[in-house]
């Protein structure tokens, strides 16, 4: 999980370390320094992102 400011370098990262394919959740940039509000609306973002891509297929 990251931001979307680090997109491409989770990429990088990923493809280095041997995993091209590694799933990352991107939420939008930035996570500091904004309203709590903002961040708890990012997360629920991010929540969802995470069941769809990772969760039980019912």
């Amino acid at each position: 999980m990251g931001t979307d400011a680090f997109e491409r370098l989770a990429a990088l990262q990923a493809k280095a370390m041997g995993h091209p394919d590694l799933p990352v959740v991107i939420v939008e940039h930035p996570l500091g320094g904004i309203d709590p509000d903002e961040v708890r609306e990012k997360a629920k973002v991010a929540a969802r992102a995470i069941v769809e891509r990772f969760g039980p297929k019912l």
